[in-house]
């Protein structure tokens, strides 16, 4: 009696069947990563059988089912034959320890981390510098009166006036211009009147606000 021998096929692969329905129905990798966003890595995983390269099982369950109905497929079948595939596959022995939060920062490279934080801390600290320069810029003079005390009484019309002004500035002594040293000290002479007098000592820069001290003079009769 002749005996013949039959080629029996091998049962396709969950990838395989994937790759068919996705050609079967006309639709590139970059179309199914458009309509889904599943990473192309990902999809290539589940065509190439890499299931050691997809993340922990919830989320490669979650990416395969939203794969088969991006292809109009029935996704609980396909689920199941991934199911059945994984238990033979030794790739997969990770998958089955106890799922992991995975951690925002696991999808940045390392490298790429340190650069995002360097830049920003560049960034920042010419951000403050900035700030810290042109609040100098803007910010008054600060003076300081020596002569005469305030609320004095005196018995001679003529007063020295005297201080100093924390940086560079024009000096305004009851709104006359007066000269500073290279360090910022001023002296000028007033003439009083009788009675009650108000001194007032101005200084601004050119970007600044102007600043202004009051000293009460008062001038005796005779």
């Amino acid at each position: 009696m002749p005996f013949f021998v039959r080629n029996l096929k091998q049962e396709e692969s969950l990838g395989e069947k994937i790759r068919a329905l996705r050609k079967h129905k006309n639709i590139t990798l970059s179309e199914v990563v458009s309509v889904t966003k599943i990473q192309k890595k990902h999809l290539e995983a589940f065509e190439n059988g890499r299931y050691d390269l997809l993340p922990e099982p919830i989320y490669a369950k979650n990416f395969l089912k939203k794969y088969i109905l991006a292809l109009g497929g029935d996704p609980n079948y396909f689920i199941a034959r991934f199911e059945e595939e994984t238990k033979k596959c030794d790739l997969l022995t990770p998958h089955r320890l106890p799922i992991q939060r995975t951690r925002a920062t696991a999808f940045f490279a390392s490298h790429q981390l340190w650069k995002i934080l360097l830049g920003l801390f560049f960034v920042g600290t010419i951000i403050f510098y900035l700030g810290w320069q042109v609040n100098a810029l803007l910010a008054p003079p600060k003076i300081t009166v020596n002569e005469p005390l305030d609320g004095i009484e005196v018995i001679q019309p003529n007063i020295k006036v005297s201080g100093s002004v924390s940086r560079e500035a024009e000096i305004f002594v009851n709104n006359e211009p007066v000269i500073s040293d290279i360090n910022g000290n001023f002296t000028t002479e007033l003439t009083l009147e009788r009675g009650l007098n108000i001194i007032t000592v101005e200084a601004k820069t050119r970007h600044s606000k102007k600043t202004a001290v009051y000293r009460k003079v008062v001038l005796k009769g005779e």
